[in-house]
């Protein structure tokens, strides 16, 4: 796997919420933390974020520190336009030039950038936890049948009943491969 730098990181994550934003999305923490997951994941490459099976799916307690020091450093700013909801992540004046002198750095990740906003922009969060549960199984036990990766992500998330965790599954495997031909054909 690759590693890349932080400013690339940073301009990474400022692309997840340019695309995300672009395709409607709220851009919330929950939308960045699963897309960062799927996106990381489809390119192969190391940002730096180890996530684990939290709350809502898969979660990187790196990637939350990286936005609050995002966040402190004036890259990006929270919005709460919507009372009683969460906030809304955008990238602040410095934060797009930060990403526009970085941009060279990120090409070969705007792809799957492009695929995963596409996919889940104007999903809700259950739909993001339910589906990105699924592709965190499907990553560990890819061999395993739907109904198998079903059961796993039920045991994992109770409240998700086995036809919706089946659905789940054979999302993940229609998007995974659609990836492969889409989003990351060269």
């Amino acid at each position: 796997m690759e590693h890349i730098s932080y400013s690339a990181r940073y301009a990474l994550i400022i692309d997840l919420i340019k695309k995300l934003q672009a395709k409607g999305s709220w851009c919330g923490e929950t939308h960045l933390q699963k897309a960062a997951f799927i996106v990381q994941d489809l390119v192969k490459s190391k940002f730096g974020y180890k996530f684990i099976m939290y709350k809502h799916g898969p979660y990187s307690f790196d990637l939350k520190s990286e936005l609050d020091a995002m966040k402190a450093s004036n890259i990006i700013d929270f919005t709460f336009p919507k009372a009683g909801y969460g906030a809304s992540i955008k990238a602040t004046e410095f934060g797009e030039r930060l990403y526009k002198i970085n941009k060279q750095n990120i090409r070969g990740y705007e792809k799957a950038c492009q695929f995963v906003a596409d996919w889940f922009s104007s999903q809700d969060v259950k739909y993001l936890e339910r589906v990105a549960t699924a592709y965190f199984v499907t990553s560990k036990h890819i061999r395993e049948p739907v109904a198998s990766r079903a059961k796993r992500l039920n045991m994992l998330k109770p409240h998700v009943d086995i036809a919706s965790a089946e659905e789940a599954a054979r999302i993940v495997d229609e998007k995974r491969s659609q990836a492969k031909q889409q989003a990351l054909a060269s």
